[in-house]
């Protein structure tokens, strides 16, 4: 870890942990906000929300900072405030605003989030920080400006940070290796834990082709140092009710081209708004474990930030896969051994089956 990131973050009292949604960035920047916590320093965590696989490793809601100050702004140019009062009920908060000069309409207001600045913003799993978080930026401007410490394990990260870290292994490992840097001493168990989660999800539970003796060994010492390996594999690798509702409604949706050669699921539905790419990848194991002959694309829809339609691929043809990865079609393509996962901004789940299926 350079000497920049271990003093970017140990010099830094306020520091902001953005994940993707991600299981495996969420596990990672579990393991470093505890770690911070440990340290002393004031940690605010911008997150959807968790998976219910990975809820052993989350603290208590009021264990984790978020910002709190919440601005009604009128500009003194549109109307002169004299008096504000406010009325709580069971059902809402209204606060009433008395005008003693100008006209107010509800365009000239604005509403912001306003809290204590932080001095560095760590990211975990995010390739594209503008894109990825345009409407979070919007409500939480006070990030703007803050040096990034960006995290990632993809070769498409668009390098968005004052130091860049996207080395070709895990997102786990890179954390664990900042924690070191910190405090050796700062790894305990929540943090074992978390890393290992993130390990298990990363390497499928060590099933993976691009599993190395290191990792393994890597495995080893944090459970010398408290990690549990039973119940990580039981919460983050056995599906969840979410996961196992969306395998039973791949099955229920599923409709043959005219060809018979490639089947299609079109969830389109809310249910799988928050479904990450890290569960449905629990789906395409099981279909791997089938010994499915035929072509599979299954879509569905996706809110973690902007409206997004997800999907993946599977196929026993390298050729096929690739004519999909290499088309050239309007839509992100992260290729995987058997299968590609593929997903486009919008709420069209006809239009990426279309470009999907016609570069087939």
């Amino acid at each position: 870890m350079t000497e920049e990131i271990k003093n970017l973050v140990g010099n830094a009292k306020n520091v902001c942990l953005i994940p993707s949604q991600e299981p495996e960035s969420l596990s990672a920047a579990l393991a470093l906000f505890y770690t911070l916590k440990d340290l002393q320093k004031n940690v605010n965590f911008l997150v959807d929300d968790f998976p219910e696989k990975l809820a052993f490793l989350v603290p208590s809601l009021d264990f984790i900072s978020s910002p709190k100050n919440f601005v009604i702004s009128v500009p003194r140019n549109v109307a002169d405030v004299s008096q504000i009062y406010y009325e709580k009920t069971e059902e809402n908060l209204k606060i009433h605003l008395t005008v003693n000069k100008g006209r107010v309409e509800k365009e000239q207001l604005s509403f912001y989030i306003e809290d204590a600045k932080p001095d560095v913003i760590i990211t975990f799993g995010i390739q594209d920080f503008q894109k990825q978080l345009e409407g979070t930026l919007n409500s939480f401007g006070y990030l703007l400006g803050v040096p990034v410490i960006n995290i990632d394990s993809s070769a498409e990260n668009k390098k968005f940070g004052t130091v860049n870290v996207a080395a070709a292994r895990s997102i786990s490992e890179t954390a664990l290796e900042l924690v070191k840097s910190l405090n050796e001493s700062a790894v305990s168990q929540n943090v074992a834990n978390c890393i290992l989660s993130g390990l298990v999800i990363h390497y499928e539970n060590f099933q993976h082709p691009g599993t190395t003796p290191e990792v393994l060994e890597l495995a080893a010492q944090l459970m010398k140092l408290g990690a549990v390996h039973a119940a990580v594999v039981a919460n983050v690798h056995t599906p969840g009710e979410r996961e196992n509702h969306f395998w039973g409604q791949i099955f229920q949706h599923l409709q043959a081209t005219r060809d018979q050669k490639t089947y299609v699921a079109s969830l389109d539905t809310d249910d799988f708004q928050k479904l990450s790419f890290s569960e449905a990848e629990l789906a395409v194991q099981k279909i791997k474990k089938l010994d499915f002959q035929n072509n599979l694309l299954v879509l569905w829809k996706s809110h973690a930030s902007d409206p997004m339609i997800k999907a993946f691929f599977y196929s026993k043809s390298p050729e096929t896969l690739q004519k999909i990865a290499l088309s050239g079609q309007p839509f992100h393509v992260e290729s995987k051994e058997g299968y590609i996962l593929l997903s486009a901004k919008g709420t069209d789940i006809q239009l990426l089956k279309e470009s999907v299926l016609n570069s087939l």
